[in-house]
C-alpha cells in the first residue's frame, strides 16, 4: 500500500512538474511572438501613415495640375516661361485614321458571312 501510494505521489509530481513546466516556457515563447508581431504591426501602421500622406500629396499635385493658376506657379517653379509671359497649355487631340486607309484595310470574315458564303456557294465550289 506504501508502495502503491508512493509511487502515484511520484507520478503525480512528475506529471505536475512537466505541466507547469511546458506552461512557463510556451507562455513565454507566445509573449516574445506576442512582443515581436506588436512591434511589426506598429512599424507597419507607420509605414501606412506614411504611404497614405504620400499619396494625399501627390493627389493635391495631381489636383494642382487641373487649375491653371497653380499650374502657372509650378511651371515657373520648374523653370518654364519667364515673369510676365503667359504660359499657355495645349491639348493634343488623338491621332484618327484616316476614312481612306480605314476602308482600304482587308477585314476578317464574321461569322455570319461565312455561313451565308456556305450557303449560297459563292466560295467558287
Amino acid at each position: 500500500m506504501l508502495r502503491q501510494n508512493l509511487f502515484s505521489k511520484v507520478i503525480f509530481l512528475i506529471t505536475s512538474f512537466i505541466f507547469v513546466f511546458f506552461i512557463f516556457d510556451t507562455w513565454e515563447l507566445s509573449f516574445k511572438d506576442y512582443q515581436s508581431l506588436e512591434s511589426q504591426l506598429e512599424s507597419r501602421i507607420q509605414k501606412a501613415d506614411e504611404l497614405r500622406s504620400e499619396i494625399s500629396f501627390i493627389q493635391e499635385k495631381i489636383e494642382d495640375l487641373e487649375d491653371p493658376e497653380k499650374l502657372d506657379i509650378i511651371l515657373r517653379q520648374h523653370g518654364y516661361g519667364l515673369p510676365g509671359e503667359n504660359i499657355y497649355r495645349f491639348k493634343v487631340p488623338e491621332p484618327v485614321t484616316p476614312l481612306e486607309e480605314t476602308l482600304q484595310r482587308e477585314r476578317s470574315k464574321g461569322l455570319l458571312e461565312f455561313v451565308v458564303e456556305f450557303i449560297v456557294g459563292t466560295n467558287g465550289d
